[in-house]
């Protein structure tokens, strides 16, 4: 079912081509001074997303009910949009369009400069479409993979069959990766191998109940089991209740939660907990 299609593969591509297109237009229409901008408001961004959760964290945590971990996060990327926004707002405002340009040269230079940056940012935007792909697709492929397993002496029944959502996911990142494309994806894609290695073995245990079992067995997850603030989580009747339930955002704004995730010490065993041991763990002994 999450087999590689070419057609997959084919509309893939046809979109990125009118991505970068559209770049490239939207390039030309805007001009070299005003794509300059868009550049640096996408840098400003970045490293407003980075810092900016640290700083604005004290001022956050007395009007925000969640960890300082969720609150960093939300904080960094609010701030990035406005830091993003406002420079590309004063850009538009100070600066003109290649069309508000009189001298019939300086148009075509500005156009032209304009549109060739608009190749850097379509093939950025395309990029980081790549990388959200592989990284859910790795986890999906795992999901589907572990579904589609015939009945076994060990396991005498079939899982029921993924969510569609699912099996297209992993359908479009094994279409992505199919043949001499696929192998041009993998060359040039900077983000370590891995990395989506870990993703499909994460994919892999959380779908096999044997495995997680046996990820929970893992020396080191017995011994973060054993830490205090973890055992009053799962020893929680409301904490229970509320993971059952799903209801995730009712369970980021517990106060015991929050509590346990903000101490330093659990942090700081959670850090040093090799978690790719601990999969490579799992999946070893998941099916013995």
């Amino acid at each position: 079912m999450a087999t590689g299609s070419a057609l997959w593969q084919t509309i893939f591509v046809s979109f990125a081509l009118l991505l970068v297109v559209f770049e490239i237009v939207r390039g030309w229409r805007l001009g070299l001074v005003r794509q300059l901008v868009r550049l640096l408001a996408i840098g400003a961004a970045y490293a407003a997303a980075f810092f900016a959760g640290r700083f604005l964290l004290p001022i956050l945590r007395p009007l925000i009910r969640a960890p300082d971990i969720v609150i960093s996060i939300i904080s960094g990327a609010i701030f990035a949009v406005i830091i993003y926004a406002a420079i590309t707002g004063t850009g538009a405002i100070l600066f003109k369009r290649t069309a508000q340009q009189r001298v019939g040269l300086v148009r075509l230079l500005y156009g032209l400069s304009g549109a060739l940056l608009g190749i850097f940012f379509g093939l950025f935007s395309v990029w980081l479409i790549v990388v959200g792909v592989r990284s859910i697709g790795s986890v999906a492929s795992a999901e589907v993979h572990h579904d589609i397993i015939p009945p076994t002496a060990a396991r005498p029944r079939a899982r029921s069959q993924p969510p569609p959502l699912v099996t297209s996911l992993a359908k479009l990142k094994n279409s992505l990766e199919l043949g001499s494309l696929g192998s041009v994806v993998k060359k040039a894609d900077v983000v370590p191998a891995a990395t989506y290695a870990a993703l499909g073995k994460l994919g892999a245990v959380v779908s096999d109940p044997r495995s997680a079992q046996r990820l929970l067995d893992y020396p080191g997850s017995q011994a973060l089991a054993r830490n205090p603030q973890i055992i009053a989580l799962r020893d929680d009747p409301e904490i229970m209740n509320l993971i059952e339930q799903q209801r995730f955002v009712d369970l980021l704004q517990n106060p015991k939660l929050i509590k346990a995730l903000n101490d330093p010490a659990l942090a700081a065993e959670v850090h040093r907990f090799d978690f790719q041991k601990a999969l490579d763990y799992a999946l070893q002994h998941g099916s013995r």
